[in-house]
């Protein structure tokens, strides 16, 4: 087991099969993990997450019948999809009874808290070098459980669309409309036939980040269900293998990460050249004397460090004395080393040491 998680490999999904796959696992109930870079929701964060470099969102979409709800980890909270793209509708609607024009107006949620987002990164003593990247850090925040929270918007642009945005990446736009708006030398923003929610949300598909705009959803409704189309999902997956290295972590935990811990305070307390002396002193040892250790199972100098060898020589030798096989008139002196006697073709071939010879 031991072997399997340090030597499994990681095969990464391919870009081309990225869509579908998450598709797949949001349509059948499973959670999406994605790993978003942390540092601009660093400052918003109301948990401790001092060394998470990227946030562990786990995605996932719980549809009973016609309402939909999104979850970003299985403490955190949660978006109601459905009742977003109702209120934009709603909205929108008291917008057209002053308007003889019925365009659609992009509509903003207001800012949510989604607590106990896991976070990670790289560095994990027990995650090897040679892991997906995405997976060392989904082992570092398995091993050490840091948290952050994140502010988001939930954004309708048009009917039946709903993105998810950093809230503060929104208000940013916002409030650049207004002060556009103000501002007599710039035309572009105070265009008359769009509305500043419509220009806000522009400025903000002009200058998104891959952190700023998180995720967008296609919702067709029915009278029954919900069908949720994926369209958009920030952030890298882990590899196809990460559930098994999980699930293998849970009992070789202590096994793996006690070494790791033990070699990496001992690295931290004791200086650099130390160390140099101390891996020299075990190549010399083991090109010199090791063989001979093999040979003889001890050495005159270094009688101490052969006790192992030695007990394993002693126990065969008392085996061997043990063992006694019989004759047809009773037991019978080996003569050999255990290991070179065969007992089926030895018996009969030679006299019993307690037979006895009678002169006629």
């Amino acid at each position: 087991m031991i072997g399997v998680y340090f030597f499994l490999p990681t095969p990464a999904i391919p870009p081309h099969q990225r869509d579908a796959y998450i598709q797949k696992k949001l349509a059948s109930g499973n959670t999406v993990i994605t790993a978003v870079e942390f540092a601009p929701f660093r400052e918003e964060s109301k948990d401790i997450c001092y060394d998470c470099t990227d946030l562990m969102i786990h995605w996932r979409l719980v549809n009973r019948g016609r309402n939909v709800m999104l979850h970003f980890s299985e403490s955190s909270g949660s978006v109601n999809m459905t009742k977003a793209l109702e209120l934009a509708r709603d909205w929108n609607h008291e917008r057209w009874k002053s308007r003889s024009e019925q365009k659609w107006t992009p509509y903003f949620s207001v800012p949510m808290t989604m607590n106990g987002i896991p976070g990670g990164s790289l560095g994990e003593e027990i995650a090897m070098p040679w892991f997906h990247d995405v997976d060392q850090k989904l082992i570092d925040y398995n091993m050490h459980n840091a948290q952050a929270s994140v502010f988001v918007r939930a954004v309708v642009p048009e009917p039946g669309i709903v993105q998810i945005w950093r809230s503060k990446y929104v208000d940013w736009a916002l409030k650049t409309t207004v002060e556009s708006a103000r501002s007599p030398d710039d035309d572009f923003l105070r265009t008359p036939e769009k509305s500043p929610a419509q220009v806000s949300y522009e400025q903000m598909m002009l200058y998104k980040q891959e952190t700023d705009f998180l995720a967008s959803f296609h919702l067709v409704e029915s009278w029954e269900n919900t069908l949720v189309v994926m369209e958009h999902l920030a952030g890298e997956l882990p590899s196809r293998t990460y559930t098994i290295r999980r699930a293998l972590l849970v009992p070789l935990g202590p096994f793996v990460a006690i070494p790791f811990i033990m070699a990496n305070e001992l690295y931290e307390v004791m200086p650099p050249f130390l160390w140099f002396v101390l891996v020299m002193l075990g190549l010399i040892f083991a090109v010199i004397f090791y063989p001979k250790m093999l040979e003889t199972g001890n050495i005159p100098s270094l009688s101490r460090l052969c006790w192992p060898l030695r007990v394993f020589r002693r126990r065969r030798k008392q085996q061997s004395a043990r063992k006694q096989v019989w004759g047809p008139t009773g037991p019978v002196d080996m003569g050999k080393e255990d290991s070179l006697f065969d007992e089926e073709s030895e018996i009969g071939l030679r006299r019993p040491d307690t037979a006895r010879l009678h002169s006629r």
